[in-house]
């Protein structure tokens, strides 16, 4: 089996064993590259060098594929989340929170990782705060550097070998930053954030979640985006991605892999799910405007169900149709009859976009990738029983 067949089937082994990883694994292609001496992610794909990675034990190839995986779910490889930390610095801040991560999941890191027990729980920034300044010469002589903070001792030799406390360090993957223009990093950076959170409620439903991993999670994912960017965001990146196992890819069957293939450009089954009481009334207009737009773009079936303590109404969109709807706010609602109203009409949605205010017994979970669309006088998104939370503000 050569080296990127080795590669495919470490990832898969990551789909079986890790879904959370393996499944954002799909987002990343494997390419190779001479230009870099070990592993390495842009955001876009995972780069590795041929002779580092033929080195590498089954194992060891899992670990380092997550690893990078974790550098773009943590967003450790864009400019926005380094900021003006030194560069040298923030790389060791991401590799020691990135393997504290993986540690507890594997039970090991590959010889020469950087680790260390007390950075567990602790973000790549406040792991940051705890190193020694890089960015000058050190206290060493010639090209030897020395840094020094607390109980972290670093020192770097002429040409490059690492040593942390005493113990020779070999790092794993090199560090780059996502390039491209501000729009395209920008959008990128969305899609990453959708993905992630597609990831980890599929996950965290399947009670397969990665040891640790919901500490970070679920404060990366409080929403920095407004509503409409959100909704659209959330909607084209998860349908477009809705990876199947049935059929297969072609592409692998002849290596006996099997491996998920990805449906087509259509946005499939979109439910939107409408609580019809009172508090919601102001909101709907703006929230329908932004579903008309998406049905004038995109290739959709688009079921619309309204409710408040039954369903009320229910009817399907397609690409070009007008949604115009004015529906007189009701008192009380249940919300999971619009979800059991799903199943009943064996509706499989690839997302469901959801307004409401919460108010509703919300003790219920769903399959289905979800965003909650809460209106101005609403619950905390916290309290959003799976999937992910956008309050609108205007």
């Amino acid at each position: 089996m050569n080296l990127k067949d080795q590669l495919i089937k470490a990832r898969i082994q990551l789909i079986l064993d890790r879904p959370f990883y393996g499944n954002l694994a799909l987002h990343l292609p494997l390419e190779e590259a001479s230009y870099i001496s070990t592993f390495a992610t842009d955001g876009k794909c995972i780069l590795y060098n041929k002779e580092f990675a033929e080195s590498c034990n089954d194992e060891d190839k899992q670990f380092i594929l997550c690893h990078e995986i974790c550098h773009v779910i943590f967003h450790h490889c864009f400019e926005s989340r380094r900021g003006e930390r030194e560069g040298e610095r923030w790389n060791f801040a991401i590799d020691y929170a990135t393997n504290a991560i993986l540690k507890k999941d594997f039970g090991y890191v590959p010889e020469g990782g950087l680790y260390e027990e007390k950075f567990e729980n602790m973000t790549a920034e406040e792991i940051y705060n705890k190193l020694p300044e890089m960015n000058g010469k050190g206290k060493g002589k010639g090209g030897y550097r020395i840094y020094q903070k607390g109980d972290i001792t670093i020192e770097i030799d002429g040409k490059g070998n690492i040593t942390v406390n005493g113990k020779k360090i070999k790092p794993f993957d090199t560090h780059q930053q996502v390039k491209g223009s501000e729009e395209e990093i920008d959008e990128l950076e969305k899609e990453w954030t959708i993905q992630v959170a597609k990831a980890y409620q599929q996950a965290k439903m399947a009670g397969i979640l990665p040891a640790g991993m919901n500490i970070f999670i679920e404060s990366l994912l409080q929403p920095k985006l407004d509503w409409r960017t959100m909704m659209k965001q959330f909607l084209i990146t998860t349908a477009k991605s809705d990876f199947r196992w049935f059929p297969p890819s072609r592409r692998y069957i002849h290596n006996d892999m099997y491996m998920p293939s990805i449906t087509d450009e259509s946005l499939g089954d979109v439910v939107v799910v409408i609580d019809n009481s009172r508090s919601t009334l102001d909101a709907q207009q703006k929230f329908f405007s932004e579903c008309n737009g998406l049905l004038q773009q995109y290739d959709m079936d688009m079921h619309l169900i309204v409710c408040d303590v039954n369903v009320n109404f229910y009817k399907v969109y397609n690409k070009g149709d007008i949604i115009e709807l004015k529906h007189k706010g009701g008192g009380g609602t249940e919300m999971k009859n619009a979800w059991t109203f799903i199943d009943k009409k064996m509706i499989d949605p690839s997302v469901v976009v959801c307004l409401t205010d919460g108010y509703t017994d919300l003790k219920f979970t769903s399959k289905y990738p979800t965003l909650w669309v809460l209106c101005k006088d609403s619950i905390d998104i916290k309290n959003i029983p799976f999937g992910i939370g956008v309050k609108m503000k205007d």
